[in-house]
């Protein structure tokens, strides 16, 4: 008999009985798929080493070195770039590191490039820090390319700044070589610096590649602070397992310096299980949970098509959706007809800035009987969407 996947044993029951923001900030009956947070179980030999350090009662203060040793060896085998231990930092996951990049390269009202559509917390690290946003647009019409023309156009003397998600959240992108050495061309010539979010950097279909923005030359590394982190992939958000990594010197003792007494690296747990994570050692949790999101993926894109009128970008990378509803409905109101008729809860698309306006963005990271049910229940609900619209 097959055995089952780990992947395909979630159920609304089971999921229910787990304490958590996404499955208990709504009523029972609502399904889900707004916060990205994987409905998967933690891979068996992850879950040994966390059981080991509660064990050993490794809950008193600790040092971080032997987390940062392995995680400068990973980046250098995975990222290919030389960052030493010493200029690694860890981080309560990858927010941090957004308002840290602007404290350091901007004063109040310098600009700051945020892509549109983009993962909103960058909205916020510019709002806190004080300055100025300049939206650069990723189009759906073009697959969401980093188009390095309509970047350049965006360049004035005030801008300090460039915010990069990548893969790219909510787009579902992994941005080729050749966009990002784009960004790198502009960003050198314009002495501007650069943040680069990398946290999805493990979750890619297709046979899909990840390149690091900072390790397309020496010149663009030493204007970029990269962030990278362990939630997404190993089902582990609760921890905010992230790490922050630079090759210049200066900047990383500028961004220690900013960060005294405000952060305090992140918990034991996390410092326990980057050694096994960043070996590689359990890289076949990677390939299988690809492999199944992959063909959720592709349940979600053939359900969709058939029901109704989406038009859907292509998810190559992170487990995120985001298909334009082509009802002529503000996403406001699309939230509401969903929770309140479907009993399914996605993310607004607004959120991510204009250019998501229309769109909601969707959970795929659950098992095909959960993906199904809520599916189910989109698919009732078109035929008020086409009414309203």
């Amino acid at each position: 008999m097959p055995k089952t996947s780990p992947f395909d044993k979630p159920t609304i029951e089971s999921r229910l009985s787990v304490r958590g923001t996404k499955w208990h900030r709504d009523a029972e009956d609502i399904i889900p798929l707004w916060l990205a947070d994987p409905d998967y179980p933690l891979c068996p030999e992850l879950k040994d080493v966390m059981r080991e350090a509660i064990e050993e009662e490794y809950t008193i203060y600790g040092s971080d070195r032997d987390a940062r040793e392995v995680m400068s060896a990973k980046i250098k085998r995975f990222n290919k770039l030389d960052i030493p231990a010493d200029q690694v930092m860890l981080t309560q996951g990858v927010i941090p590191v957004m308002w840290l990049s602007a404290m350091h390269a901007c004063r109040p009202g310098d600009e700051v490039i945020v892509t549109d559509p983009m993962y909103f917390p960058f909205f916020k690290a510019v709002d806190v820090t004080q300055t100025n946003p300049v939206y650069w647009k990723l189009k759906l019409e073009e697959g969401y390319k980093f188009d390095a023309d309509r970047l350049n156009s965006l360049i004035t003397p005030k801008t300090r700044l460039i915010y990069v998600c990548n893969p790219h959240n909510p787009a579902g992108r992994a941005m080729t070589k050749e966009e990002l050495k784009g960004v790198a061309d502009i960003a050198v010539d314009n002495d501007i610096y650069v943040m680069v979010d990398e946290l999805w950097e493990d979750v890619r279909y297709d046979d899909v590649k990840h390149y690091s923005l900072a390790a397309i030359n020496d010149e663009i590394a030493d204007l970029t602070i990269t962030s990278w982190g362990f939630s997404k992939m190993w089902s582990v958000p609760g921890l905010q397992a992230g790490y922050l990594g630079c090759t210049n010197k200066v900047m990383f003792d500028s961004l220690t310096k900013i960060s005294g007494g405000i952060l305090r690296g992140t918990n034991n747990i996390s410092k326990a299980i980057a050694p096994i994570i960043c070996s590689g050692e359990i890289d076949y949790w990677i390939n299988d949970m690809n492999k199944y999101m992959a063909e959720v993926r592709d349940l979600v894109v053939k359900r969709l098509n058939e029901m109704g009128d989406f038009t859907i970008p292509h998810l190559e990378a992170t487990y995120l959706m985001f298909p334009r509803f082509n009802y002529g409905l503000s996403s406001d109101i699309l939230d509401k007809i969903l929770l309140k008729e479907a009993k399914v809860s996605l993310n607004k698309g607004n959120i991510f800035g204009p250019e998501g306006e229309g769109h909601m963005r969707i959970l795929t990271a659950t098992s095909k009987g959960i993906m199904n049910e809520a599916l189910d229940r989109i698919e009732k609900v078109i035929p008020l969407l086409e009414k309203m619209g």
